[in-house]
């Protein structure tokens, strides 16, 4: 009867003994699960289970940096011309009036270089000049210069009567008044004294100190 009171007595004990090892048993099977689920390396991505679609994300390139748009010049504006005695120079595209007047002046001009062409065409091809004289070699060098120069004429009038042609043109396309270089108005003062002019008075200045620009109609200006 004394051993099974005792063994009664033990048994609870043995109980209590028991659960917390239960416990731990429990947690550290928890924890292997836990450790299995785990991939291998922590920064690899996880492969999803067939059938289940995923999105993946592209990785930001952090070298890529937005590079803000170059703000448009502004095409209109006045400025102090250079000299003596400055002037306003007013950088806006003309008024109807102002085009009228401008396209007036490039068709009186055309109109004289056409006759001072044929002038000179008259001259440098006459019958005289293609007689060379033989009595003194000081008037025949002096004859041959002179035809020399005539010619050189001609064909810087006949250049400006090309840069009148296309000013006109553009007259009529709606595109005259713009520089060809920068894109801004050229200013009112210099389409008056040259109405051909395809440059502003900036970009010209540039051309003739670092060399280069006649693709611009950088020639020597002829005034109206």
């Amino acid at each position: 009867m004394a051993k099974k009171t005792a063994k009664k007595a033990a048994k609870p004990a043995k109980q209590k003994a028991a659960k917390p090892a239960a416990k731990a048993a429990k947690a550290a099977k928890t924890k292997a699960k836990a450790a299995a689920a785990e991939p291998a390396d922590k920064g690899a991505a996880k492969v999803p289970a067939k059938g289940v679609l995923i999105r993946l994300k592209r990785p930001a390139d952090k070298e890529k940096k937005a590079v803000a748009e170059e703000p448009a010049p502004n095409r209109s504006f006045n400025e102090k011309s250079k000299g003596e005695k400055p002037i306003t120079l007013h950088h806006r595209k003309p008024t109807k009036s102002e085009l009228a007047e401008l396209k007036d002046l490039l068709m009186r001009r055309r109109a004289q270089l056409i006759g001072d062409v044929k002038g000179l065409e008259a001259e440098a091809f006459s019958d005289e000049t293609q007689v060379v004289s033989t009595n003194h070699l000081a008037d025949s060098s002096f004859e041959q210069y002179e035809q020399e120069f005539t010619l050189s004429m001609i064909e810087n009038e006949t250049e400006e009567l090309r840069e009148i042609g296309r000013a006109l043109d553009k007259l009529d396309e709606g595109r005259y008044g713009v520089c060809e270089s920068c894109g801004i108005d050229i200013s009112i003062e210099r389409l008056h004294a040259m109405p051909y002019t395809r440059i502003c008075i900036h970009c010209r200045n540039r051309f003739e100190q670092e060399g280069g620009g006649k693709e611009f109609g950088v020639v020597e200006e002829r005034r109206v």
